[in-house]
């Protein structure tokens, strides 16, 4: 969610909270008898005659598609943005930005990844989350691997992509999925 988003949601809680707060005191206030001139109870003829006139559906169902279209937007305001598409790297000053895209560097670290013996297919990206930059790797093992193997890979990988990026704050998330079928892992060298 962005800052704008986040003050909109203040201002609007704010705003509903203020005004939740008002009508209770004026029905309160009413309930006393506290204000002077107001009337004892509430005549509703004038806005049932409103709902006569012809204009009325139309008025009403506009409005209701404006609510729509509004709660539509501020729903897609509230999906979180998880896309990096490039990192900022160490050396960057006011002379230069140095970038790298991070398309390429996900999937150099998959591929390294899918290496590993006893890995069949390896995927990867590279998302925000939760204000961290997290390297995503999601593979599919074989039934029979050897995970102790493949855990050195995984940190073997997460290295490199700090090593790469020369970014600490880098992190590195391997999920493993086994495989459903077996696949005879012998190798012919």
């Amino acid at each position: 969610m962005s800052r704008g988003v986040l003050a909109w949601n203040r201002l609007a809680t704010l705003l509903i909270g203020l005004l939740l707060i008002a009508l209770g005191l004026a029905g309160i206030l009413w309930w006393l008898d506290v204000p002077e001139g107001w009337p004892q109870r509430l005549q509703t003829d004038r806005a049932l005659a409103l709902t006569d006139d012809p204009w009325w559906p139309w008025a009403l169902g506009g409005a209701g598609i404006l609510l729509i279209l509004l709660a539509l937007r501020w729903l897609l305001a509230h999906i979180p943005d998880r896309a990096v598409s490039s990192l900022k790297l160490p050396g960057s000053s006011a002379e230069g930005r140095l970038e790298a895209k991070v398309r390429p560097i996900a999937a150099a670290a998959a591929e390294s990844f899918a290496s590993t013996p006893g890995v069949r297919s390896a995927r990867g990206t590279i998302q925000r989350d939760r204000g961290q930059i997290v390297a995503k790797l999601r593979a599919t093992i074989e039934q029979q691997a050897d995970l102790a193997t493949i855990a050195a890979a995984a940190d073997r990988v997460s290295a490199e992509l700090r090593q790469v990026t020369r970014r600490d704050d880098l992190v590195c998330q391997v999920n493993l999925a086994v495989a459903r079928t077996a696949r005879d892992l012998s190798r012919v060298d």
